[in-house]
């Protein structure tokens, strides 16, 4: 199907882009977010099917050379959504630090370099990209995207290298929410370090990670390696809950312990496990908020899952890892033109929800992704339909013609 080159809903949504692109970039823009929802699979050459009167070069020229700035557009749409959902002083929003990875067969690209591959259990060519995102009242908003890249490269191209670890704090260090909200970063243990922590507490943030069960954590006059401490502390001040996780309720137990990590400081551990599941299993989270409950503890890194699944509908539908251009700046602008995409249908399906979307402490009620997908491909083939049909003057035809084309 071929995209109007203006969605009335799109329109709107984008406005704010306006005064930063230029009228043309601003109708390509456009164009190529629709194509995304509409099932292009972030394939240049599929992209270059669906968008009017544009070859599958000028869309590459957009990502590679064109002037305009992919991660503050993304941002300022993100926090614009924020703002619309009307957020109340003393709400949470969780702010979630990850990074992923795709295996790329191109030799020209930038950056490229043998990586092991979590999701295929391999080692392969290609990038790694850090990604951050927000979760707000269960919304779970795309919000910056960098492109890791190797020594050698950096070295070859007088590029400043930067860690994974540095490129995180630096995003916690740019991450200015709205006014009034109680901000909590949310990472894996990779990025427990201190250079992640200290900008975290810089920023006057509450962190949240799980711990290596070999770092060694200071209780008292003794220090012992994490994963020593945890079965004692399980087995004699353990209580056992029901907690919600990602995917219903499950009985853990729990039990927590203060200490200090080296070169971190004073921390709380909370270890815990499945009842019926073997030791080797036992998970320590741990956090700066010394004063907070076990139970809230692991239920606040609880929801570091939701980056996981936006990866996942992120790759899967809108093609996050499928671009084709050799350039650093194409790429990090393809990631952002995926981010986006998910942004507007999460847009979209806010919309459709309405006042009940700005309850304070409330989930917002959206169906699954798939569904708000096809809803929205459906507003979007409707509106098409009628632009051409209202361009038909006999009455019986466009009558005829209307239930030919949105009749399901």
């Amino acid at each position: 199907m071929v995209v109007p080159s203006c969605w009335s809903v799109l329109q709107a949504f984008l406005s704010v882009a306006t005064g930063v692109l230029s009228c043309p970039q601003h109708r390509l823009l456009h164009q190529l977010t629709l194509a995304w929802l509409m099932g292009c699979g972030g394939k240049m050459c599929r992209a270059s099917h669906t968008v009017v009167g544009r070859h599958r070069t000028s869309l590459a020229r957009f990502l590679n050379k064109s002037r305009w700035d992919a991660p503050t557009l993304l941002t300022t749409l993100a926090i614009r959504l924020l703002h619309w959902l009307r957020p109340r002083p003393g709400e949470f929003l969780d702010f979630i630090i990850d990074d992923t990875r795709f295996a790329k067969r191109a030799r020209k690209m930038p950056g490229v370099q043998k990586i092991w591959i979590h999701a295929e259990q391999r080692f392969a060519r290609g990038h790694q990209v850090v990604a951050a995102a927000v979760r707000f009242r269960g919304l779970v908003l795309p919000w910056r995207f960098v492109l890791w890249l190797p020594a050698d490269y950096c070295q070859s191209q007088t590029v400043p290298y930067r860690k994974t670890t540095a490129i995180a704090a630096d995003l916690i260090g740019q991450f200015e929410p709205p006014a009034g909200l109680k901000v909590r970063v949310l990472f894996d243990a990779f990025y427990l370090c201190p250079a992640v922590t200290s900008a975290c507490e810089r920023r006057g943030f509450t962190w949240f990670s799980v711990a290596a069960k070999n770092r060694n954590l200071r209780t008292g006059e003794r220090t012992r390696a994490i994963g020593e401490i945890g079965p004692g502390v399980l087995r004699h001040r353990g209580q056992q809950v029901r907690l919600r996780r990602a995917r219903g309720w499950r009985w853990m137990r729990i039990a927590a312990v203060d200490g200090t990590l080296p070169r971190i400081g004073d921390v709380r551990v909370v270890y815990s496990k499945r009842p019926e599941d073997a030791w080797r299993n036992l998970l320590a989270i741990v956090t700066n908020a010394t004063a907070l409950a076990p139970r809230e503890i692991v239920a606040c890194y609880e929801r570091r899952w939701a980056i996981e699944v936006l990866f996942k509908e992120l790759k899967g539908t809108l093609g996050l890892g499928e671009y084709q251009v050799q350039t650093r700046q194409g790429i990090e602008r393809h990631l952002h033109l995926c981010a986006l995409a998910h942004l507007t249908l999460t847009h979209h399906g806010v919309r459709a929800v309405g006042a009940q979307a700005k309850h304070a402490n409330t989930d917002v009620p959206l169906p699954k992704f798939q569904e708000r997908l096809e809803s929205l491909r459906h507003e979007v083939r409707a509106e098409t339909a009628e632009r051409v049909i209202g361009r038909i003057r006999h009455a019986k035809t466009r009558k005829r013609l209307r239930k030919l084309l949105l009749t399901k």
